[in-house]
């Protein structure tokens, strides 16, 4: 008891009961019953104007770099290690600080401002003292209030729905502005409750951001509970929709209503490049401290040598003077100062403006806007841009990804016989008429099979209809059929199929399609003509479609009601007892309805093949004679044709219950409608209860096109060394037509099939089945790499797997066995796959192979996958915009993809990683004050003004690496697109790399060390003063820095010339008037008129001439004698660029064919395993038959099929 106790009051804990603030009104706020709860006002902004600048440097100082500069210029404030002004080393970190804090501070007033408009937007509020609803802010709602919403105005809070203008309790709403879906959604008022006189307490959920469910009960006064979910609560943020108006009951206000929650702003992740960014940047410490030390043990053997105590060394007030140890120390935190610049201050910052250019410009791409939907390429994360050019796995999601998601019906089974709907084939039509006559001499009493199941088409499902004169704001054209393609591997009549669509658009836009046999007579106009359907499925359309053309007209639908004109033209009005929705894990949904003719209860039921034959009973045995009495078996046989020619199937059933059971079946139903706990499950469960014993009716087969260019797209991608995966809840089948449609699988394909019929029934029997096969499978595959004939070969073979054997193969035991497999096979197909094991292939792959992954899909269904990639897309298609709000990129297409990674991902990786290896080479031009310590004993002196030398890194020499980050261009676009092969530069460690930084550190030594002694000797013995000497260094080293971009730089713009050439002209304008005017501006130390000087002197130019030259000496020599000897592809794909357009294209085609993206490349085929036999080893099952075929494994080529 005492357990059940506090259960009780942990549930309670988890509920928040609501009241309404009608009895209350007028009253002081201590006395309001939900003071508690959140206002309905919000604010998104992240700073207030009084707190702004600590906030902001608090958020600022997060990023370590920013902490190091800040402790760097505090530490400079010490006189015992400062190195120069201490004001001077504020200035770049001050700098950065500030720029930073513009940007952050513009993008909060814009999120104010939209506070703002948000905040007084006006709504309706009932008040009790004026017995009407008046107009009030949507801050003003409190929760507890009444809230009236008229037509396409937004809903203001989340509003639990009490009333509607509707006859019927139904609110339609539209909500693009949450998931971007502008199909209408049915909101009702929940069952039984009375809305003249509400004194209910409503008793519901905590907030959370789940906007696809929602638990709540209302309390009536007398105790009973009815209960109440997401169909009937409107979201805020959702437009009403062919509504008069609807009144609802705040029961979340402001950041607690669910699209508030779900409002997190633009993702963040870090990206592979950074990763590798911050450990570079920790190698410069290691070298900043080391070269600190050996100026600081320098400093001491210096002080140690001498033989008394110099002049220039001041002691203190006292007389005191430190020891040479102590001098020592505080040196190492003076060279830190002097040297800090080593950390690149201004890389982060350059990164991001890098970032926002190149986005910028992959969003205007034009080659990525779609104009049949007017959308175009989104990033929706910021920082992983250069992720794009790394790419080594690709997971795709099958419908509506690599397919068009717009279904066409082709064929059906009803009741054993099989029909293909092409046009001039009226067999079906007389069938139903048949049906019909049949029907009508039996009295009405037995409704023929034929017409339960074009009634099930009809009614089971979520289509509503709307009428052609509905106002609506948005355009929907998402069943209109295009002139289809034919595909060499998928059976099409060429005259599309079997019937046309007519397309019809209102005078708003929005467009419907009716479905006509060209055999059937014409329909009267009232029925066909006026009634549009909107569906959350595009299944489900092509279903209802398909009836329509078949006389099956639906005509209407309330929460209560399905309004069906049969082909005879009689109406059947029939009433909606309930719905058993979709879900994940029955794979099914049913309607029950209570016929009008016969009064009977009757489960219409439809769902995936798999899920509905396992729930079968007796069939219509009456109705049929000799061998069509086994319905099943041949409708299976229709069904596993269907997935062959590449259709998506469906079976269709039914089952008459009875009114006993249906009561009983009731009572369970309302008790969990109206539970707070398990609600989901228990609601399941009687779904699961009363969806038994069914009667098959018939299959349909439907089929959804391949998407434009998609052949193209994969064989590109195979090509860049791209590994592509499809994972997909429809049949192996389907999905093995799919890919030798798509040409992720080839004729000449070693195909290895794995599949299980039952995951639980003898587990431990099917796992060791399981093993002994991938072993057996990978020793021959083993046994072809160690074959030394096989040395330049490539590898075909693909495996098609099923869920439930993915189910097994993702257990720790055989996950290593199923990655090296799978990471040997050219193309895995994962087949009745569930999303969460899309979401845990896609980690076992990520995670055990260290390889970059991408994951794009178009459903909710794919959101898991598309979160746990490090890239995730999202293809604005036909089943809503859940894919995209949960991704990183959008495209409308998946032939995007291609251009996507192989040109942009190319250019944003190799941009970004020779821009951060230039930063890190840029910024060594410290060691020219390094190698300055050794002639000055250490002491931290600089021969270069300490205002130049902020100056140098922080404008003279930051714009043009910016500008070769966002604009240059190393190889074009049409060759990247024609030479796939060039993508796999980025792929692995890449052009950024371990070694490559290295060098680049190691090469500006050399060039500071050519730039300080080139001058050192031409002055040596001179009697010039340090500035002197100094100031040819600093042009030196500008002319190096900038010259040795221009190596980089492999497409020059206008851009380019223009910030080369003005950090050249800004250099000498700031320093001759620095020099002629800042006589004091560095006490004790004076600049006037040194640069002036020097230009007058022939030497200055000599030193300038020959010390660039020798500095860039070894990269000019070096590059083009490496570049002779073994090219590089990106070289010669640059050299493809200069060639006229029929060269190029002529030379792309051999490229292609040599490399292996032609028919040229020498094919391998493995043998297949063995066959069972008697001399088989005792380890090695390959067939183990434990109900029939609980386990199979096929290996296909184009020459045969051999079963184990």
């Amino acid at each position: 008891k005492g357990l059940n106790y506090l259960s009780q009051r942990a549930r309670e804990k988890e509920l928040r009961s609501l009241v309404s603030n009608l009895p209350y009104e007028g009253q002081e706020k201590g006395k309001q019953p939900n003071r508690f709860f959140s206002s309905n006002s919000i604010k998104t902004t992240k700073y207030s104007p009084l707190f702004f600048i600590p906030m902001n440097l608090y958020e600022q100082f997060h990023r370590l770099a920013n902490v190091y500069f800040v402790g760097l210029a505090i530490l400079n404030f010490i006189p015992v290690v400062n190195a120069f002004q201490p004001e001077v080393a504020l200035i770049p970190i001050c700098v950065i600080l500030s720029l930073t804090a513009l940007k952050d501070a513009w993008e909060d007033f814009r999120r104010y401002q939209s506070d703002r408009k948000v905040n007084n937007t006006p709504c309706f509020v009932y008040s009790r003292m004026e017995k009407q609803f008046v107009e009030r802010r949507w801050k003003d709602a409190r929760v507890g209030d009444f809230v009236k919403v008229v037509c396409n105005e937004i809903v203001p809070a989340d509003l639990l729905l009490l009333h509607s203008s509707d006859p019927n309790g139904v609110c339609y709403i539209e909500t693009a502005n949450l998931d971007g879906e502008t199909n209408l959604k049915q909101r009702t008022v929940a069952n039984g409750l009375c809305t003249s006189n509400f004194n209910c307490k409503v008793v519901c959920e905590k907030p959370n951001n789940n906007l696809n469910h929602f638990k709540c009960y209302l309390e009536k006064p007398n105790e009973e509970k009815v209960g109440a979910g997401i169909e009937s609560l409107l979201l805020r943020g959702c437009t009403v929709r062919n509504t008069n108006h609807a009144v609802g009951f705040v029961v979340y206000a402001g950041h607690e209503t669910k699209s508030m929650l779900n409002n997190n702003g633009s993702r963040y992740k870090r990206s592979k490049l950074e990763r590798k960014l911050n450990i570079d940047v920790f190698f410069c410490v290691i070298l900043l401290f080391t070269m600190c030390l050996i100026g600081a043990l320098g400093h001491f053997l210096w002080l140690e040598s001498l033989p008394g105590v110099p002049p220039y060394l001041v002691p203190d007030s006292s007389g005191h003077l430190d020891s040479p140890g102590l001098t020592s120390f505080y040196m190492f935190f003076t060279m830190i100062i002097l040297l800090q610049i080593l950390i690149p201050i201004a890389l982060y910052v350059s990164i991001e403006l890098v970032k926002i250019g190149q986005i910028f410009f992959i969003t205007n791409d034009l080659d990525l806007y779609d104009e049949e939907t007017d959308s175009r390429m989104q990033c929706r994360a910021l920082n992983i841009t250069e992720d794009l050019g790394q790419i080594e796995y690709i997971f795709s999601d099958k419908t509506g990804t690599l397919t068009e998601n717009k279904m066409v019906f082709r064929r059906c089974s009803v009741m054993g016989t099989e029909f293909p709907h092409k046009e001039n084939d009226g067999k079906l039509v007389q069938q139903i008429k048949r049906a019909e006559s049949s029907s009508r001499r039996g009295g009405g009493r037995k409704i023929h099979p034929y017409l339960d199941f074009f009634l099930a088409l009809t009614i089971c499902n979520t289509v509503m209809v709307s009428m052609a004169t509905a106002k609506r704001e948005r355009v929907s054209d998402l069943f209109c059929q295009r002139k289809p393609k034919r595909n060499r591997t998928r059976s099409e009549d060429p005259a599309v199929g079997s019937a046309k669509m007519e397309s019809a658009a209102d005078t708003n836009g929005v467009q419907t399609c009716s479905l006509h046999p060209l055999s059937q007579r014409d329909r009267p106009a009232a029925a066909s003509q006026s009634l549009h359907y909107e569906a959350q499925s595009p299944d489900e359309a092509a279903l209802v479609h398909a009836a329509r053309a078949y006389g099956f007209i639906l005509l209407a639908r309330t929460p209560d009601t399905v309004s069906v004109r049969l082909p005879s033209g009689q109406v059947l009005d029939f009433e909606v007892l309930d719905t058993l929705t979709f879900d994940c894990t029955r794979k099914r949904m049913s309607v029950l309805v209570r016929h009008p003719v016969t009064r009977e209860c009757v489960l219409y039921t439809k769902g995936a093949d798999y899920a509905i034959m396992e729930l079968l009973g007796t069939p219509y045995a009456e109705h049929l004679s000799g061998n069509q009495k086994d319905v099943a078996a041949v409708t299976q046989h229709h069904l596993d044709c269907y997935a062959k020619e590449g259709l998506r199937t469906l079976c269709v059933a039914k089952k008459v219950v009875s009114e006993d059971v249906y009561r009983s079946w009731l009572v369970d139903r309302k008790r969990a409608q109206a539970s707070m706990d398990n609600r989901e499950q228990l609601i399941m469960e009687t779904s699961v209860q009363l969806e038994t014993d069914l009667t098959l009716l018939g299959a349909t087969g439907i089929e959804d096109r391949l998407q434009e260019s998609v052949p193209e797209t994969t064989v590109a991608l195979r090509e860049a060394g791209i590994h592509v995966w499809v994972l997909t809840g429809d049949k192996p089948e389907t999905a093995v037509n799919i890919g030798y449609a798509c040409r992720l699988l080839e004729e000449e394909d070693l195909v290895i099939n794995m599949s299980c019929k039952n995951k639980l029934k003898h587990f431990y029997f099917i796992q060791l089945t399981c093993t002994s096969i991938l072993d057996c499978t990978l020793e021959e595959v083993r046994r072809y790499e160690e074959d030394p004939c096989n040395v330049d070969t490539t590898q075909n073979i693909a495996l098609v797997i099923d869920g439930n054997t993915v189910s097994m193969a993702l257990s720790p035991d055989l996950q290593d066995r199923f990655v090296d497999l799978a990471k040997r096979c050219r193309t895995v197909l994962c087949c009745r796959v569930t999303p969460l094991q899309k979401s845990e292939v896609v980690k076992l792959i990520r995670e055990k192979l260290k390889v970059m992954t991408l994951a794009v899909g178009d459903g909710a269904n794919d959101v898991n996958m598309i979160q746990a990639a490090d890239v995730g897309i999202g293809i604005s298609g036909q089943e809503g915009m859940q894919a995209v709000m949960a991704s990183d990129f959008a495209i409308s297409r998946f032939k995007h993809l291609r251009k996507l990674l192989l040109v942009h991902g190319h250019w944003c990786y190799t941009r970004l990683a020779n821009m951060i290896i230039y930063f890190f080479y840029k910024n060594a031009y410290v060691n020219l004050l390094f190698w300055y310590q050794f002639f000055c004993g250490f002491t931290g002196t600089a021969m270069i003004d300490y205002w130049l030398m902020i100056f140098f890194n922080l404008f003279f020499t930051s714009v043009p690496p910016i500008m070769f980050g966002i604009f240059d261009k190393d190889v074009s676009a049409e060759v990247l697109m024609g030479v796939p092969e060039l993508y796999r530069m980025g792929q692995g460690k890449g052009e950024y790399n371990f070694l490559s930084f290295w060098i680049s550190i190691l090469d500006a030594f050399y060039q500071s060390l050519v730039c300080f002694f080139i001058p050192y000797l031409a002055y040596q013995d001179s009697d010039v003063d340090m500035f002197t000497f100094g100031t040819p260094m600093n042009t030196v080293a500008l002319f190096t820095i900038l010259l040795h971009l221009s190596i980089e730089i492999k497409s020059w713009t206008l851009v380019h010339w223009i910030t080369m050439l003005g950090s050249v002209g800004l250099y000498f304008i700031v320093t001759l008037a620095y020099n002629a005017t800042c006589i004091t501006c560095n006490p004790p130390s004076n600049p006037y008129w040194i640069l002036q000087s020097q230009m007058a002197d022939p030497m200055f130019y000599l030193i300038c001439t020959i010390s660039t030259v020798a500095a860039l000496l070894p990269r000019y020599l070096i590059l083009p004698a490496s570049n002779s000897i073994s090219p590089s592809p990106l070289l010669q794909g640059r050299l493809l660029d200069r060639r006229d357009p029929d060269t190029k294209a002529l030379r792309i085609q051999e490229w292609r064919g040599f490399r292996g993206g032609g028919e040229q490349v020498k094919r391998y085929r493995l043998s297949p395993p063995p066959s069972p036999t008697l001399d088989t080893p005792v380890d090695y099952v390959p067939e183990f038959d434990l109900t029939g075929d609980d386990f199979s494994l096929n290996v296909i080529t184009h020459q045969s099929t051999v079963h184990t």
